[in-house]
């Protein structure tokens, strides 16, 4: 009987060839005009046959895959199980799309079955092999090999010489950049037994690897080791806590689309959120014995992960205190907290210096899945970053409520050096921007304290190393200042009746731009029109009044309130290093539930600010 040679037929007959040999692929891999970027639709531990609800869990991803025009799918292991009872698992799967690439997990071995039962029943020749969409490469691993010198019981988790030595020569041959495919993790928890022999030699090729990704864990995690940075692709069904109650379900399935770019080797990883079905973990005390996870990354959530080589997004935010959980900026049953950490979310930011976090940078990056670095709990400034941070002692002689620094290392080992700063809001109020009573020279002189309190890190001498060493490692200073900058208020604008009128000599913002700065957004917008003030203070519109003990309350009878919209720039995102390229800059003002208006949707009367980096070598 004739087989008929489709792409799926090809490909599994393809991924034989590669798991024993590293040849050039045959030219019908070849066959399908790649995007520039590729999108990948990502399911993982489906546990078909063991969770309860797995087919409709799969149906729900199947269906959303239809309308994202993905290059493939991809389950990353412990799909179902590979008998004829859960056939329908793989039939389904492999019929949604010309392209599915399949990841054997340890769950594939139960009940006596074996690799040869998953190659029947998934249509694959080999457990682990390359596959090429355009240009990047794809290698699935196995994690299941026998052998490990330290295993005791269990599931096998090994990667073994032989699979060691093609991958070795897969990663010296490959001419394309690298997504790396294992059910088992190869870092962090659960990792593999050699898991530090396989990531020692991973490092030693860290220049050609995006991204290396697993299932296994149940976890939404990134992890980051010697240039090469690993993400746990959370479940699709369910936590793991054993005991009594064994899994803990999620409401929704969690899936996403992974949509790689080649060329910037940047991945972007989509969120999808659901809850827990019934308690969650740490209502049934699962914390409490040793050795678990970290709790920040047992989640019902994949969080939109964002990986990059050469792009890093930076955003500064002053998030409004302490009445970031007052209940009177409760919107739908959402704190202001709470919106304020969707905000940075969907935002997609790597890196945040955050002002006047009081009390929140726990939750926040818990939230995020972010480390972060802050002097106390409860201290004014945190900066939160998805990469490893460090060099984060404390600033000898410096306050660290206006002063903190940390060093952020990025996927292939790029440091970059970031300062979160909080200038005096002390003296003359910046609202008197608005008073035509006030001169631009008294004006002026009502930001010599800023300067003064600017020039505390300007002349210490860490900052002076740093600054020194701004060209091998870039450097940020971000915050806010409390003060407008003289770029944005000059002889021009004042002419031109922009932006207050106002021809303002502001020595803060002069002192940083003479020692070499760049002010990323107006960089990125030189020209300064209505359109591009790049206002950030106050966020708080017509309808609203400050009152001391109260804070902003709606109004009906004051149209002239003293705090509404003064309309300055007065957070910033500094940058200097020919490493760092501005690609983008913008102001956040609105929250995604209200594009109409800012407050109170939006959680905080400061505006975010975001700026977009492309790194060069």
């Amino acid at each position: 009987m004739n087989r008929k040679i489709t792409r799926r037929t090809a490909l599994k007959t393809m991924a034989a060839v590669g798991a024993s040999i590293a040849l050039p692929l045959p030219a019908f891999a070849q066959t399908r005009l790649a995007k520039k970027k590729i999108k990948l639709g990502v399911i993982a531990d489906l546990h078909g046959g063991l969770a309860t609800d797995a087919d409709q869990r799969l149906d729900a991803f199947l269906s959303e895959m239809k309308t994202e025009q993905c290059d493939a799918l991809v389950q990353m292991g412990d799909f179902a199980f590979p008998n004829d009872k859960h056939q329908s698992f793989a039939d389904k799967f492999n019929a949604a799309h010309e392209t599915t690439l399949h990841v054997i997990g340890n769950h594939e071995f139960d009940f006596g079955l074996t690799r040869e039962d998953c190659y029947r029943a998934w249509g694959m020749s080999s457990s682990y092999y390359r596959y090429d969409i355009g240009d990047l490469r794809i290698l699935v691993l196995d994690g299941n090999d026998k052998g490990s010198p330290t295993y005791r019981n269990g599931y096998p988790s090994y990667i073994g010489d032989v699979q060691q030595q093609w991958l070795k020569q897969e990663l010296e041959l490959s001419d394309k950049p690298l997504l790396i495919l294992s059910h088992q993790p190869l870092a962090g928890s659960s990792a593999i037994n050699n898991a530090a022999d396989i990531q020692k030699l991973l490092g030693e090729y860290a220049s050609k690897i995006i991204l290396c990704m697993n299932g296994h864990s149940h976890l939404d995690a990134l992890v980051q080791i010697e240039g090469v940075p690993y993400v746990h692709f959370n479940s699709a069904s369910y936590f793991w806590v054993g005991g009594e109650t064994r899994m803990a379900y999620y409401t929704d399935p969690l899936y996403s689309v992974v949509t790689i770019d080649p060329e910037t080797a940047t991945v972007n990883i989509s969120g999808r959120e659901a809850q827990w079905r019934d308690k969650s973990p740490r209502e049934i005390g699962y914390f409490a014995q040793q050795g678990r996870p970290a709790a920040q990354t047992v989640t019902p959530k994949i969080r939109p992960h964002h990986v990059s080589k050469t792009e890093l997004n930076v955003m500064t935010w002053n998030i409004w205190g302490r009445l970031n959980q007052d209940p009177r900026y409760t919107v739908d049953d959402k704190t202001a907290r709470q919106r304020a950490i969707e905000i940075v979310c969907d935002s997609g930011v790597d890196v945040v210096a955050m002002i006047e976090t009081y009390g929140s940078a726990a939750e926040i990056a818990a939230s995020l899945g972010f480390e972060y670095h802050t002097e106390k709990s409860d201290a004014n400034l945190c900066i939160f970053s998805r990469y490893p941070l460090s060099d984060i002692e404390l600033l000898e002689g410096l306050n660290p409520f206006s002063f903190i620094a940390a060093t952020i290392t990025m996927p292939g080992g790029q440091r970059v050096r970031v300062y979160d700063i909080w200038l005096t809001s002390g003296g003359r109020h910046i609202v008197e921007i608005k008073s035509e009573s006030v001169s631009d020279e008294e004006f002026t002189r009502g930001d010599d304290n800023r300067h003064e309190h600017v020039l505390e890190l300007l002349k210490h001498p860490q900052f002076i190393e740093d600054h020194k060493n701004a060209g091998t490692v870039p450097l940020i200073v971000a915050g806010d200042f409390n003060c407008v900058s003289h770029l944005d208020h000059n002889a021009q604008t004042k002419e031109a009746e922009l932006n207050h009128a106002r021809d303002l000599n502001i020595k803060t913002s002069k002192a940083m731009t003479d020692l070499g700065f760049t002010d990323t957004y107006r960089a990125a917008h030189p020209e300064i029109t209505p359109a591009t003030y790049g206002h950030t203070w106050t966020t708080v519109g017509m309808g609203w009044v400050y009152e001391s003990d109260k804070g902003f309350v709606p109004t009906d009878n004051n149209p002239e309130p003293e705090y509404r919209d003064p309309y300055t720039r007065i957070d910033y995102i500094y940058s200097k290093g020919n490493k760092l390229q501005i690609a983008e800059s913008e102001t956040i003002t609105h929250h995604p539930s209200n594009a109409d208006r800012s407050f109170p949707e939006f959680p905080s009367d400061h505006a975010a600010v975001v700026t977009k980096f492309r790194l060069s070598s």
